[in-house]
């Protein structure tokens, strides 16, 4: 892999075009309206156009690289050393119903792992963002997990819609569901919660959010399956596949929240 260092300009591209993202999101104001994709999700033409300029955005800047995100292309090629992977909108249904907890993630794998990742929430002025082995920021100031090494009622466990259907958590945390899976994790980077439970993220919901998780000093368990990442050296589609997972601050708190997790169906 490449020095870290050399991963700063590709992160100055991901912050750049989360501003271009917002910008096409501010001038599409009356395009909010959804609709329901094959999957159950919702959709709306926002999301497809932001889809469209960071795809065309990306070629245009890195024309060897790969582009990989929700509604466009969710294959995955491994011959290729770099692909983008782009979450246009995150938490589309609180965008199309007018909640502010909404965002848009992009990430850059180097044969299959994140090196660079941001995420930004307009509505909420935050913007977080990593690259690998140089720390987390938010609004570029650095970030890390609480420190707190007990589960008690005072801290917060961030849980997304799935999460009660799935799993019986008979923990003290306090939840929260705020219907990102992006925002969820990046609650745990930035000390605000103690850990956060997903049970259907996507690649595209996980890819930025779990590197700047890692780089603030979170700790990440698969709750079935294989992790998300390094990407399996061959092909794939990510239309289909979900990565249920537990994340926290500490390997404490997740020794503790973990044994707190029965599954008990879909």
């Amino acid at each position: 892999m490449m020095q870290n260092s050399s991963y700063a300009p590709y992160l100055d591209t991901a912050l750049h075009l989360l501003d271009e993202a917002t910008a096409l999101i501010e001038r599409l104001t009356g395009a909010r309206i959804p609709t329901r994709k094959a999957d159950g999700t919702l959709v709306t033409q926002t999301d497809q156009a932001v889809d469209e300029l960071l795809a065309k955005r990306l070629g245009e800047i890195y024309p060897a690289h790969a582009v990989l995100s929700e509604e466009r292309t969710t294959t995955y090629d491994p011959a290729l050393r770099f692909t983008w992977v782009v979450d246009p909108i995150d938490g589309t249904t609180n965008f199309a119903r007018g909640l502010p907890v909404w965002g848009t993630s992009i990430a850059l794998l180097e044969w299959g792992v994140p090196v660079v990742g941001a995420v930004g929430f307009p509505s909420l002025h935050e913007t977080f963002s990593a690259s690998k082995g140089f720390g987390a920021a938010l609004n570029r100031l650095p970030i890390a997990t609480a420190g707190d090494r007990r589960v008690d009622s005072q801290h917060f466990i961030m849980c997304c819609t799935r999460t009660g259907r799935r799993y019986r958590v008979d923990t003290p945390l306090k939840p929260r569901i705020l219907g990102s899976a992006a925002y969820h994790l990046l609650k745990v980077a930035d000390g605000s919660a103690l850990a956060a439970i997903e049970a259907t993220p996507k690649i595209w919901d996980l890819a930025a959010a779990l590197l700047i998780l890692a780089e603030a000093g979170g700790v990440v368990q698969p709750l079935s399956g294989r992790r998300p990442f390094p990407v399996p050296a061959r092909a794939g589609d990510f239309r289909t596949h979900s990565f249920p997972l537990l994340a926290a601050a500490n390997p404490d708190i997740l020794a503790a929240v973990s044994a707190q997790i029965t599954e008990i169906g879909n």
